[in-house]
């Protein structure tokens, strides 16, 4: 059996991609005033939750990337394809057994900064009207 798991560096370009929308955000309100009836409270609370669900991804990657730096550790040249695979995929099932907290998270995280753009975006703006 086989597992399919994100590429640590497939996660850490995720993280790059929240910790942007995040950072984004905050500096959006800086270059000038946030509409009137959007809070800045607000803004910088769902730009925490984007850069939080870049550390949490960030987490889940290094766990990745460390098993797979374990697993090349373990593998002899003198192994066959079927023993390497089959390193790799005790190491990876056992990093994906940690990286549950780190994934759950960012994906509590990303639900948490979603669910706080509708109130952001000016809907009216967006569809020209």
């Amino acid at each position: 059996m086989s597992i399919a798991i994100p590429s640590p560096s497939a996660l850490n370009f995720l993280a790059g991609l929240f910790a942007g929308a995040g950072i984004n955000m905050l500096t959006s309100v800086s270059t000038g005033p946030p509409d009137p009836e959007i809070s800045t409270v607000k803004v910088a609370l769902d730009s925490a939750l984007w850069v939080i669900a870049a550390a949490f991804t960030t987490w889940a990657a290094h766990l990745f990337q460390a098993a797979e730096r374990e697993a090349d550790l373990y593998i002899d040249r003198d192994f066959g394809e079927a023993e390497k695979k089959q390193i790799r995929e005790d190491h990876l099932r056992r990093a994906l057994r940690r990286a549950r907290l780190p994934l759950v998270l960012t994906g509590l995280s990303l639900v948490g900064a979603v669910l706080l753009l509708p109130g952001l975006i000016s809907w009216q703006r967006v569809l020209g009207g």
